[in-house]
């Protein structure tokens, strides 16, 4: 449904609003989607903070940051996806992927090496295929 590297809106029913993920690991009608949950507060384990500037396809939060939270990787089926009504709303910048990621092999103790793994993959993807800015999709 979605590709790694694309930022994607995911209804919460929990918390009544929308949140944002980054597509991290593909799935397909078996296998759930991974992502990474962008986040407002930056003060939790395992964050990776930047200006919201960078981030250019979320409106800014009131804390001005947008955190890469790397406490866990929310999983999602294509069901799940499609109920939630997901939608793409830009793609991640490969130069701040890189960043993410140079942060993520450092010292990150909140994920499982299985998780770590997944992420590295994805974020070396992302890194890999070049390009500017974080793009909004119109």
């Amino acid at each position: 449904m979605f590709q790694v590297g694309e930022i994607v809106r995911i209804f919460a029913p929990i918390a009544g609003k929308n949140k944002y993920h980054l597509c991290i690991a593909i799935g397909s009608d078996d296998v759930a989607s991974q992502f990474i949950y962008l986040n407002s507060n930056p003060n939790y384990a395992g964050s990776f903070s930047v200006p919201c500037a960078r981030v250019p396809c979320i409106d800014p939060s009131e804390t001005g940051v947008t955190a890469f939270s790397f406490s866990m990787l929310p999983r999602y089926s294509n069901a799940q996806l499609k109920t939630y009504r997901a939608a793409k709303v830009g793609d991640l910048d490969p130069n701040l992927a890189e960043e993410i990621l140079k942060f993520v092999q450092s010292d990150l103790k909140t994920l499982t090496r299985t998780e770590l793994s997944i992420v590295v993959v994805g974020l070396t993807a992302i890194a890999a295929s070049g390009g500017s800015k974080a793009t909004a999709d119109t």
